[in-house]
């Protein structure tokens, strides 16, 4: 059984090495093939290779280049964990039926983690301020 300190480490894994440094590969073993991404503005996709797919996509010419999330606080308990973050980057294509603007945007996030027994994560919930992003961009 995963402990909250090891679900800690998981959660700084996956911004760390998957969302920051790319390395897609990693999602296999943090997370569950049944993994569940409720997303808001970036959607639902629910299995792992659904949700690889998505971020494959989102990394290879999504909306935004040099994207960055810098975790400012994680809070946890038993199987679940939140982070407040900040996210970066530089609209460089199509974002919500709006065209690219070349402008850099930082805004805020949260996201909540809930991992199984086995210290993977099976479900997060992703809340960005996406009308402070869209402010941003003009």
């Amino acid at each position: 059984m995963s402990t909250t300190d090891e679900n800690v480490t998981t959660t700084h894994r996956y911004f760390d090495e998957v969302v920051n440094g790319g390395k897609i590969e990693l999602l296999d073993d943090l997370m569950t093939p049944d993994y569940v991404m409720h997303g808001g503005s970036l959607g639902e996709h629910v299995g792992l290779e659904a949700y690889k797919a998505f971020f494959a996509a989102a990394a290879n010419g999504g909306a935004f280049t040099g994207m960055h999330v810098e975790v400012l606080r994680v809070l946890a308990e038993e199987d679940v964990v939140f982070v407040h973050f900040t996210n970066s980057g530089t609209n460089s294509g199509e974002f919500m039926g709006r065209p690219a603007t070349n402008t850099f945007a930082k805004w805020n996030g949260t996201a909540l983690f809930r991992f199984t027994e086995d210290g993977r994560i099976t479900e997060s919930t992703y809340v960005e301020d996406v009308l402070d992003m869209i402010n941003q961009l003009g």
